[in-house]
């Protein structure tokens, strides 16, 4: 018995340590799930499907993965579609077979063989298998958080209307102001850059030519220097008391300016060009002074509003002499303001109706000049940052508007986009006298504002898209080109940026560059703003007829999600789904 005991008992101690051997080489139970991730042609998420469509699930797995589950979701239930059991894992999802106009959602469920599981994220695909017109629809994207610059997608097209909602219709029947055009300001320090830049023929066709660049159709010149010179301030009548302007000059404009402009009409014949006076010459102005130096005094003497008027018909006449045609002029530049240290000219709205009534306009008339008059060229009225009522814009241009021989002498008003006023204005004053022209003269970027994405969506929105649907005849932003410590300036802004930044060979495009492009490319000078739907589900949109009849619609998402919506005209739509922080131009 003992003996027995004795062998039971080594039985029992050789179990406990095969038991324990096994148990430590044991491998640890799998608790990973498998990671997974839906892919398909990058077109599916803008637009809609049609057909037999193929969706991929990229899995990954510390072992081995046994199935993907693909669902549609429906009204927060899962409902299979196919199970794939064999790697690479797809989904075939023939869409005939769910009904056309609609919106689907689709996830997947990838399984390990250990029983572990992971949900991909839930996609969103529009279908509609209704027959497509042969209406073709370019599509031109800019991402301001993506990589996308003015970047051609696959045409799209127009089908059977499938939007019952979020629709941005065009109306081409219902026709609004005509358009001059879309650019920047060639400033003395933006001809210098270029013209003394290696990269100087490319920069013109990048800026100018609508087959190589984004074919800017517009720019503003200094008629004299702003606070964007290289070097010294100056006027084209720098001699005192120079009564008959016998020793006007513009010879200034000749080292870079006047070639340039002779070389970028040579690609862009059609160029409109403005012109603004930052300030009368000093010996004009009662403070004796180029510079405004904040003398809110700093005002043109009215013995010298014949001699002033005389300095106008040079400028025209001169530049005629170059081959430059001048489109228009505006009288004074942000006539409400005196800069402490760059040239500027307090002008009253009575101070510009006189000027124009019984000098400018008669003597641009008495010598043949067709260049148009544009009054104001100042901000929107507003609020102050206290709340207070930013005042000065609408009793101006009345003060020009309310009198019939002033009035006749002028095209319209122009505005800049500075204070927390807004664009709506601009539809006020046009109220004021639908016969006078809307303009938008001025607006910078600003070195401070380093994030794309948010810069996008703002400049797109509030200084393009709306200032057009109120009125304007064209867009201008500030300098065409600065270099990397936004200059050459002398005075006033220090944080400016141009379209480009050109430094040496250096050649950089900046946001506006895109956002410029996206007009000036496809809108023609001639062209009409067309009736169409401004707003929907956040997409913020602007419509254009060409003088060939084409069509153009400019749509900004400023949210931080995509936004969809049906483009719609004459009975026929499509559907596109627009990025995060993303400009589109379609043109059909």
């Amino acid at each position: 018995m003992k003996k027995f005991i004795y062998i039971y008992s080594l039985f029992l101690i050789s179990v406990l340590v095969f038991y324990s051997g096994c148990k430590s080489n044991t491998a640890a139970p799998d608790n990973d799930p498998p990671s997974i991730q839906l892919s398909y042609p990058p077109e599916y998420t803008f637009t809609s499907i049609s057909g037999i469509i193929t969706i991929s699930a990229d899995v990954s797995d510390n072992d081995a993965v046994s199935s993907v589950e693909f669902f549609l979701i429906i009204s927060d239930t899962l409902e299979i579609m196919e199970t794939d059991t064999i790697a690479p894992f797809t989904l075939n999802w023939d869409t005939t077979l769910n009904d056309d106009c609609s919106t689907y959602l689709i996830c997947a469920i990838a399984y390990d063989f250990s029983g572990n599981s992971k949900q991909s994220g839930i996609h969103t695909f529009n279908v509609d298998n209704s027959a497509n017109s042969d209406i073709a629809v370019q599509v031109w994207l800019t991402e301001g958080g993506g990589t996308a610059r003015l970047e051609q997608q696959p045409n799209r097209y127009f089908g059977t209307n499938c939007g019952n909602s979020n629709i941005i219709e065009i109306t081409s029947s219902q026709l609004y102001q005509q358009i001059d055009g879309f650019g920047a300001a060639l400033t003395h320090s933006s001809a210098w850059l270029i013209d003394n830049s290696p990269n100087r023929d490319l920069i013109i066709e990048k800026l100018f030519s609508k087959t190589e660049g984004i074919g800017i159709s517009y720019t503003r010149l200094a008629m004299g220097s702003s606070d964007f010179v290289n070097g010294s301030h100056y006027s084209y009548a720098e001699t005192p008391n120079d009564m008959d302007l016998s020793e006007f000059s513009i010879d200034r404009d000749r080292d870079n300016i006047i070639p340039l402009l002779q070389d970028i009409l040579m690609i862009n014949p059609n160029l409109k060009i403005m012109g603004s006076p930052w300030s009368a010459p000093g010996w004009m102005k009662t403070s004796g002074q180029f510079v405004c130096g904040n003398l809110w005094g700093s005002r043109l003497k009215t013995e010298m509003y014949a001699v002033y008027a005389d300095y106008f018909v040079k400028f025209v006449e001169e530049y005629a002499l170059q081959g430059i045609p001048i489109d228009a002029i505006t009288i004074q530049n942000e006539p409400l303001y005196c800069p402490g240290n760059y040239p500027g000219m307090i002008m009253s709205g009575e101070e510009q109706r006189d000027f124009v009534k019984y000098h400018l306009g008669p003597k641009f008339e008495e010598n043949g000049i067709n260049t148009k008059i544009v009054i104001f060229d100042h901000n929107w009225d507003g609020t102050m940052d206290d709340g207070g009522l930013q005042t000065g814009a609408y009793d101006f241009i009345e003060a020009v508007y309310n009198d019939p021989l002033a009035v006749s002498y002028i095209n319209g008003t122009a505005f800049h986009g500075y204070g927390d006023g807004n664009a709506y204005f601009q539809n006020v004053i046009y109220n004021m006298n639908p016969n006078k022209s809307i303009y938008f003269t001025e607006r910078t970027n600003i070195s401070d504002w380093d994030n794309w994405e948010g810069v996008l969506g703002h400049i797109s929105k509030y200084y393009f898209i709306d200032v057009l649907n109120n009125w304007s005849k064209n867009v201008l932003l500030w300098n065409l080109a600065l270099d990397s410590e936004n200059g050459p300036y002398n005075g006033g802004c220090d944080v400016c940026t141009g379209l480009v930044t050109v430094d040496g060979s250096q050649l950089d495009y900046e946001i506006d560059y895109y956002i410029t492009g996206h007009f000036s490319r496809f809108v023609e000078s001639g062209a009409f703003r067309i009736g169409s739907t401004n707003q929907v589900n956040g997409v913020e949109a602007v419509a254009f007829q060409n003088p060939d009849g084409s069509k153009i619609l400019i749509a900004v998402n400023t949210d931080e999600n995509p936004k969809s919506f049906y483009l719609m005209e004459n009975g026929l739509s499509l559907f596109y789904n627009l990025p995060s922080q993303t400009l589109a131009t379609f043109v059909w």
